[in-house]
């Protein structure tokens, strides 16, 4: 009886201390240019898409986005909001 008591002792101590781990502080990335459209656009003032993006709008389209494959990738990947009509251009602004 003794022996069970303290392997439920072990586990319910192993659980608390990995429960404890996994909510422990976000330790990721917060801020920087892939949060949102204003920082993006910091960097990129019309946007970064696709190299063969091509934008998707009834009006006149941006065509002066900064054409970089692996920073549209970067972007979608932190924030997927930032590509909103999925043309693959992100943020994109005349």
């Amino acid at each position: 009886m003794h022996a069970t008591k303290t392997l439920i002792s072990i586990a319910v101590t192993t659980l608390a201390a990995t429960t404890l781990t996994l909510a422990g502080p976000a330790s990721g990335h917060t801020t920087g240019h892939h949060d949102n459209c204003t920082n993006l656009n910091k960097k990129w003032p019309h946007g970064v898409g696709l190299a063969k993006a091509r934008d998707r709008t009834s009006g006149t389209p941006v065509t002066n986005f900064y054409r970089n494959t692996k920073e549209y990738r970067a972007a979608d990947g932190h924030n997927g909001t930032l590509d909103a009509d999925n043309d693959g251009i992100a943020c994109e602004k005349r």
